[in-house]
């Protein structure tokens, strides 16, 4: 579907394992990450770098000139990336999700469009507004639209080469009904607003896109529901209604995973003030150290397992008896898990950080910056301490929230 070259490249590139690729690496992502912190992005010298070893096209099938990793793989990925730097681990995960997303109804003829270009990345702005802006409108001129647009939480989008935008995030102008339609506007037809200015996942370049009297042609227009599951590709994955939340869920286990370790290199040398022994001797540490690790072996394990469950109830696609959307029973605990690995992440380097003391909050260490990151990735909506909630209710009897109906398609 893409042109050969594409698909030449990705065949050399993933005789590597993507986890070695990643290792391969490692250096120009940590000094990545240094720089986002004060940029407020990732440089685009650094998202080149990523791209080269395909890590934004994991998730797309081979035929796109991607590598159709499931779930598991995937978060394997992330998590790889996020313990290096949260957001560099971030900018992961948003780039390869949204790259995957917007082809579950797209016509092969935009794919290849926006595929042919090696350097492909989808941004995506949902969030409310942050200040003064042109609104959420659209108004349809002959078969495009006339877009008037902000929205917050782009991550990745100063390396980004399209905007996906969603139609039900905009009101027709004509009819005041919520648009029937979503977009996709190319590089140089959306502006960056400066409005991510934030502790916690600092470098992920989450700020305001806008599209300020904005045609998009009917070429560049996708369905209304543009996410619903696909029957095209035969991955579960194009069918996991879970794929942005686990995504997120991944960030937080990488964050976490990072900032063990960092403090078990700490504990090897440091000897508190006022005291004797180093940290690595002292029985306190070796508990929190002990906890710390069974509780994110256990949260880690209990997404994976979700996940795999969720994958293979899914099956293969409809027209060979596979299912378009998944039972609740499925649906519903892999969402519980990726909360409970958000929220116990958050908790996990939380107490890291307080058994390294005065250490711990310095600029320079990367547990003041882990610690940032991990509550910054517990607050996002998709994986907040809310779904216990929103969760816990339905097993006492009441029905499922109405976003969680969307998800599994139910109206």
């Amino acid at each position: 579907m893409v042109n050969p070259e594409i698909l030449e490249r990705q065949k050399v590139v993933s005789k590597t394992p993507m986890l070695a690729r990643i290792a391969s690496i490692k250096e120009a992502l940590v000094a990545a990450g240094d720089e986002a912190q004060e940029l407020r992005h990732l440089p685009a010298w650094a998202s080149k770098e990523m791209a080269d070893i395909g890590i934004y096209r994991y998730a797309l099938p081979v035929e796109l000139g991607g590598e159709n990793l499931k779930a598991r793989e995937q978060i394997e990925i992330i998590e790889a990336t996020a313990a290096i730097d949260g957001s560099v681990g971030w900018c992961v995960q948003i780039s390869s999700e949204i790259n995957a997303l917007v082809i579950r109804q797209m016509k092969p003829a935009l794919a290849q469009e926006i595929f042919n270009d090696w350097y492909a990345l989808v941004c995506s702005g949902h969030g409310p507004a942050n200040g003064p802006n042109p609104g959420r409108k659209a108004k349809q001129e002959g078969d495009g639209w006339r877009i008037n647009y902000q929205g917050s939480f782009a991550s990745g989008c100063h390396n980004a080469t399209w905007n996906f935008l969603m139609g039900n995030m905009c009101k027709d102008e004509n009819t005041g009904e919520i648009v029937d339609a979503s977009f996709m506007i190319p590089v140089g037809e959306f502006d960056i607003v400066d409005t991510w200015n934030t502790s916690g996942m600092r470098g992920s370049g989450s700020h305001d896109v806008r599209m300020q009297n904005c045609f998009v042609p009917a070429h560049h227009l996708l369905p209304g529901r543009s996410l619903a599951s696909s029957e095209l590709w035969d991955n579960p994955t194009f069918r996991n209604p879970t794929h942005a939340i686990y995504n997120k869920a991944a960030v937080a286990l990488g964050v976490c995973r990072g900032a063990i370790d960092n403090f078990i290199n700490l504990a090897m040398g440091k000897v508190p003030w006022g005291l004797s022994t180093s940290l690595k001797d002292q029985p306190q540490v070796h508990y929190r150290v002990g906890e710390a690790q069974a509780k994110l072996m256990a949260a880690r394990a209990f997404v994976m397992d979700t996940q795999d469950r969720l994958e293979d109830h899914l099956g293969p696609l409809p027209k060979d008896g596979g299912r378009l959307y998944p039972d609740w029973e499925y649906f519903r605990p892999a969402v519980l898990a990726c909360a409970h690995a958000a929220q116990t992440c958050r908790e996990v380097v939380g107490v890291i950080n307080n058994t390294a003391a005065t250490t711990g909050c310095r600029m320079d260490s990367p547990l003041e910056r882990q610690l940032r990151d991990a509550h910054q990735a517990a607050n996002h909506a998709l994986i907040s301490y809310r779904h216990y909630e929103n969760l816990g209710q339905t097993y006492l009897g009441h029905e499922p929230n109405d976003m969680y109906k969307g998800f599994i398609g139910q109206s």
